[in-house]
């Protein structure tokens, strides 16, 4: 006997009560009666509906995909995303822990997916705006991206393990246009969408937009998103998708999870810590932006030459750069780490460069400089930030790597 499908609504606390009642496990969580749940709304993106539920015993997270972009009720958007993210936890916890949240429930009918709460936390762009240091965070989420790439790659898995695992999330068309869209195209031409903080940065946009090197550079990083499928990437990895508390850090939203190059997750984080970096209006906290750059990629790299490493040491390693050649050549086997990883380190510089564009001058600006009151000094620290961009993109010679990368925002933040 086949489940007859629920028709989609868009859930109110009422229906969201309703809806965790009726999932025995989720009530259990919670425990006590449904009309005593606490039911709170925190959505703060620009696609889903996110709500807080806490009774007596514990508490979760729903999120629900709408059927439109919140803040463009015109702009109608498919509800499969919530459908890729639950995918996306099923794939990567696995081997990423506690470093992500557990995923609890999946209703395939009303795109409900439900997670466990993170109620103690914070989001880190939050708190970093807010002032807060969270030192070990960065070097979490630099092992989140190491162990969920290398795990879901052919260094890992043989290739017909990796294209099963990928295959589906090829099929993310929607979010991946909006990526391909708004972070890769958009910003470089005039479009409607695009807008800027003030006058002042018409100047810089207009000649970005007419450099001919910035145009090739980022040619070829659209090229290398589209057909270098490395490793089941997050998708949308930026200070806005972690969340903090003390010691504990949580990447969170992997709806735009896709195959790609991994440097694009690293350049996301990378760009929106070095954001921080020109926003912040205290030398402390450029200090702590830089650590924290630092910490995520020396921790990312380590993690994953770790991973590799073992994989080979023990016969476990995919049909990329196998194990029969390298086994019992720990030299050779080195030396294509390093070319490989190198790869990585100037993708992640130009995807950071690509995503400070983006957040700048194009679509879903970030908050970081919101904290910078007087709007010509903001207008000015946003040009810092694009200038370096710019250069980043135009002459990737001059900046071959994160810690080069670390001294040039330093100078140019300062």
């Amino acid at each position: 006997m086949t489940r007859s499908p629920t028709p989609y609504r868009t859930l109110d606390p009422a229906g969201i009560r309703a809806f965790l009642a009726a999932q025995p496990a989720l009530a259990t969580r919670l425990g006590g009666q449904p009309d005593a749940w606490r039911v709170r709304e925190v959505s703060d993106g620009n696609l889903n509906n996110v709500f807080l539920i806490d009774g007596p015993a514990g508490g979760v997270c729903f999120k629900q995909s709408l059927p439109h972009v919140r803040v463009d009720p015109d702009w109608k958007m498919p509800l499969d995303r919530t459908a890729f993210e639950a995918a996306y936890l099923r794939a990567v916890r696995p081997h990423v822990g506690n470093l992500t949240t557990e995923l609890l429930h999946f209703d395939p009918d009303l795109f409900v997916l439900v997670v466990e709460s993170l109620n103690g936390h914070v989001v880190l762009r939050h708190g970093l705006m807010q002032g807060g240091d969270w030192p070990k965070a960065a070097a979490a989420i630099g092992r989140f991206v190491a162990r969920a790439t290398f795990h879901t790659s052919p260094l890992a898995l043989k290739f017909e393990a990796s294209s099963a695992l990928l295959a589906p999330f090829a099929r993310n068309h929607t979010l991946t246009r909006i990526t391909v869209d708004l972070v890769l195209t958009d910003p470089y031409h005039a479009h409607p969408r695009n807008h800027w903080l003030s006058p002042e940065l018409d100047p810089i946009v207009a000649n970005l937009r007419a450099d001919p090197a910035v145009r090739r550079r980022v040619g070829q990083m659209q090229a290398r998103f589209l057909t270098c499928q490395q490793a089941l990437l997050h998708g949308d990895l930026h200070t806005g998708s972690v969340m903090v508390a003390d010691q504990d850090s949580r990447v969170i939203d992997g709806e735009f999870a896709l195959p790609g190059p991994i440097g694009f997750d690293c350049g996301l984080f990378v760009g929106n810590l070095l954001m921080h970096l020109f926003a912040t209006p205290t030398p402390e906290g450029r200090t702590r932006a830089l650590r924290d750059i630092t910490q995520f990629w020396t921790h990312f790299r380590q993690d994953f030459t770790t991973l590799w490493t073992n994989a080979v040491a023990h016969s476990h390693s995919g049909d990329a750069y196998a194990a029969p050649l390298f086994r019992d050549d720990p030299t050779s086997l080195q030396q294509v780490q390093t070319q490989f990883l190198d790869a990585i380190e100037a993708d992640t510089i130009a995807f950071a460069a690509l995503e400070i564009i983006r957040r700048l001058t194009g679509y879903a600006h970030v908050a970081d400089f919101d904290v910078i009151a007087d709007r010509t000094a903001r207008a000015a620290r946003q040009e810092a930030a694009l200038r370096l961009a710019q250069d980043l993109l135009a002459h990737p010679e001059h900046t071959s790597t994160v810690a080069a990368l670390s001294a040039r925002a330093a100078d140019r933040a300062a």
